[in-house]
């Protein structure tokens, strides 16, 4: 194996294990062992073994009657090898399908670290899959945004069966495209027929579906029963003693501890609470919300380390973005997702005008500061000129969305520019054009001008200024990858793209014009330095300022600007990546890699529907 080719397998690995195996899996567990789910084969689950509708008894009989049950202790990696690779996991809300997914990934990622031969087993959430787009085609892309591969790279592991695809959450697809999803990998499977797939789907969400996937083997998670409840409990220590008495005398508690998921919010609810809080809920009647409600509560007021959020400020803060999560199909939050139609509409415009005016306020502001400079070095037509560029270049922007004449913005949308490439074929003609359109504009201005003294010198200073602009135009180019393995990351590179791609143009704007003029008087067609310095300022802080806002930093400050709506209207924290490492810290999200996620769907939609009914 090549060392390149090596190394991008190893760093894959290893990203994987570090957004699942330690971001999810690990803090899942809050330090417990795993506990051995109980499994049954559904093979007519599945279209290889699905039987038609004349060889189902009176068309009536369940599925279940066709499970065969697995011996307690079986590993999903055993399932999955005899299955040979292809899978279905199905269970109820909160029956540990992920975490048995993970405990898989764990497995598959121990085999490809030894063979180098070894697909790279890879997660994917199907919440983010969009109507009729090829699996493949989702999955390169799912690649560069999530786990920052090349889309040439991810195309080719693809393409070489290098990669293990598991597909977490069918059901998380809109329900509306799910059948189209589960055709997607059926196709899918029919043109990597050697390629191992594993997904993961809710019980009756499968059910309902019209289409069976093309898979080999489906295994349904059993719920827990009373022994097993009982036995984690005791390994858990004496002071989980309040909860087995409450699950001896409580059907209604008993019943929800059979989903691992509500059996740890139980332990953790207890668990974290102080003692004598814990003791005096033994009795007490629990439901899945009264559940959920104690133990965000014990999570936001209990757990260890300094409460820097109240409750009134947490609950709030996570239902308004679980509500978003769920209108906008995201199961794993980035800051990079916030975007204005986040915002009720009137106030969407508000942050769009916010913003229109403020840059056409700075654009003014730059052909005043220049007009000044004119006035003293020669006089008052020089600051009604300034005034005048300010004035269209800010109402071009203001009302046309014009940014230079290359760029249109949209007020509405933030488009961070997490990558550039530089493109010298296309720069070179670009700057070409750039300066042959100067030329004539400057050209225009000499003719209309020689008879008030106008130099010809302005021909060659307005070709420069157009080589430069169209040089940046057309030589720069936004990469669809996106970086982003901490919090924030996207917009902090996007701002840092702009500042650097402004300097650079601003600069080099003021050295070219500089040497231009150097030439011109060389040329003997001399302009003369009161206009030139002006008119240098003015050309070098208008294209600079617009380069650094047209790659990426209009997007930071847009960002900023809805931040701080947000903030007002008490819809967020003012530092939000703080409050979502507060809530991770807190138990009640997850970080995985540059994002965040609920640490369970249920607990995402518990969190919206008590933001529904406030």
């Amino acid at each position: 194996m090549e060392v390149p080719t090596n190394h991008n397998r190893q760093v894959m690995l290893q990203r994987v294990k570090t957004y699942w195996l330690v971001g999810v899996l690990k803090e899942s567990l809050h330090g417990a062992e795993l506990i051995d789910l109980a499994m049954t084969y559904r093979t007519n689950a599945v279209a290889s073994h699905a039987l038609a509708d004349w060889q189902q008894p009176d068309n009536l009989l369940p599925d279940e009657l066709f499970d065969t049950p697995l011996p307690i202790g079986t590993s999903i990696t055993t399932v999955y090898d005899e299955a040979e690779g292809t899978l279905l996991v199905m269970g109820e809300p909160g029956a540990g399908k992920t975490t048995v997914l993970l405990q898989l990934v764990s497995d598959l990622l121990l085999r490809a670290e030894i063979d180098g031969r070894h697909p790279i087993p890879v997660v994917f959430s199907l919440a983010s899959w969009s109507n009729n787009v090829p699996l493949g085609d989702w999955m390169v892309n799912e690649l560069a945004n999530r786990y920052e591969v090349p889309r040439r790279l991810g195309q080719t592991w693809l393409k070489n069966g290098e990669l293990l695809p598991l597909l977490d959450g069918l059901d998380e697809v809109e329900q509306e495209h799910r059948v189209a999803c589960a055709q997607a990998i059926n196709q899918f499977r029919q043109r990597y027929l050697t390629m191992p797939t594993v997904v993961t789907c809710r019980i009756k969400d499968y059910e309902a579906l019209a289409t069976r996937l093309n898979l080999a083997q489906a295994i349904v998670l059993q719920p827990l029963t009373l022994e097993q409840i009982d036995e984690y409990l005791v390994s858990m220590g004496p002071r989980l003693a309040g909860l087995r008495a409450a699950l001896q005398t409580d059907s209604t508690l008993r019943e929800l501890a059979e989903s691992p998921l509500m059996l740890s919010m139980m332990t953790l609810a207890y668990y974290r609470m102080p003692e004598q809080v814990a003791l005096s809920l033994g009795d007490r009647k629990m439901g899945r919300t009264l559940l959920f409600d104690v133990y965000v509560e014990r999570m936001v007021r209990y757990r260890g380390g300094e409460s820097i959020y109240e409750p009134t400020q947490t609950v709030p803060w996570l239902g308004w973005l679980a509500q978003k999560m769920t209108q906008f199909n995201q199961t794993i939050f980035f800051l990079e997702y916030l975007q204005p139609n986040w915002l009720p509409r009137d106030q969407q415009r508000q942050f769009a005008d916010g913003l229109r005016y403020r840059l056409a306020g700075l654009f003014l502001l730059i052909g005043l500061a220049v007009g000044g400079v004119g006035l003293l070095l020669s006089d008052w037509r020089a600051l009604a000129a300034g005034a005048a560029a300010g004035v269209i270049t800010g109402g071009l922007l203001a009302f046309l969305r014009l940014l230079l004449v290359w760029a249109r913005v949209n007020w509405f949308r933030i488009d961070t520019v997490e990558l550039l490439n530089w493109r010298w074929p296309q720069a070179l003609l670009g700057g070409g054009l750039g300066a042959v359109g100067g030329a004539l504009v400057g050209g225009l201005v000499w003719l209309v001008g020689r008879s008030g003294g106008v130099s010809p010198g302005w021909v060659l200073l307005l070709a420069l200024v157009g080589f430069i602009s169209q040089l940046v135009a057309h030589g720069l180019e936004r990469d669809e990858m996106k970086m982003r393995t901490t919090p924030g990351q996207g917009v902090a590179r996007s701002g840092q793209n702009g500042r650097i791609v402004g300097i650079l143009t601003g600069v080099g704007t003021a050295v070219l014009l500089a040497l231009g003029l150097l030439l011109a008087n060389w040329l003997k067609m001399p302009v003369p330095w009161t206009a030139a310095l002006p008119f240098g300022l003015g050309a070098s802080l208008y294209l600079g300022v617009s380069a650094g806002l047209a790659y990426g930093g209009l997007a930071a400050m847009q960002h900023k600007q809805l931040h701080r709506i947000l903030a007002q209207h008490q819809l967020s924290p003012a530092d939000y990546v703080h409050f979502l490492d507060y809530a991770a810290e807190r138990n009640l999200l997850r970080k995985v890699g540059g994002g965040y996620m609920f640490v369970h769907l249920l607990l995402l939609d518990y969190f919206r529907e008590t933001a529904s009914n406030t």
